[in-house]
């Protein structure tokens, strides 16, 4: 098999498996506060957390690192009104780092954003090239499932920010409180 057939069906594999671990599990949310919660355990999120910042990763053509992170932020859903429920319901923030050279910075970005342009369903609701210090921010947001994600220039120098966050989810099983 050659490289770029290989490339093909590894990019083809990967948008199937965001498109599943995505697809339906996170729904539209209304200004109805007791309308029913989208629900997924904190483990499932946290699959698809890590799944999805290795897809961008992925595009960007870049390789996540350990030297920080990654950074796991589960927090109590709060509403319009910060009203706090207490029956479980959460988001997460998932937190994942490359290291990468600065002056590599702005082309990765601009992959990732032309592959999200691609695929559709991400809105990108800022882009950011800052040439001279060589970095970049890119801020999207998916409309339908209610996920957003950050790819950007972090300190200390040569650090590359891949995050996203979900929606507000109720556990499995939870009884959903109503206001």
């Amino acid at each position: 098999m050659t490289i770029k057939l290989f490339r093909q069906t590894r990019l083809i594999a990967l948008t199937a498996s965001v498109i599943i671990f995505t697809g339906a599990c996170m729904s539209s949310q209304s200004s109805d506060p007791n309308k029913p919660l989208p629900r997924k355990s904190r483990e499932d999120s946290l699959t698809w957390a890590k799944h999805y910042t290795s897809t961008m990763a992925h595009y960007a053509e870049v390789k996540i690192g350990n030297r920080f992170g990654p950074f796991t932020d589960f927090e109590d859903c709060v509403g319009q009104n910060d009203e706090v429920a207490h029956d479980g319901r959460y988001t997460l923030t998932y937190t994942a780092y490359a290291d990468v050279p600065q002056e590599q910075h702005i082309p990765a970005v601009r992959k990732l954003r032309a592959a999200l342009k691609k695929q559709g369903g991400v809105d990108v609701s800022s882009y950011e090239e800052r040439p001279h210090s060589h970095e970049v921010i890119l801020d999207g947001y998916h409309e339908k499932e209610k996920f957003s994600l950050i790819a950007d220039s972090v300190k200390p120098r040569n650090t590359l920010r891949l995050s996203v966050s979900t929606p507000c989810f109720l556990p499995p099983g939870a009884e959903q409180q109503k206001f």
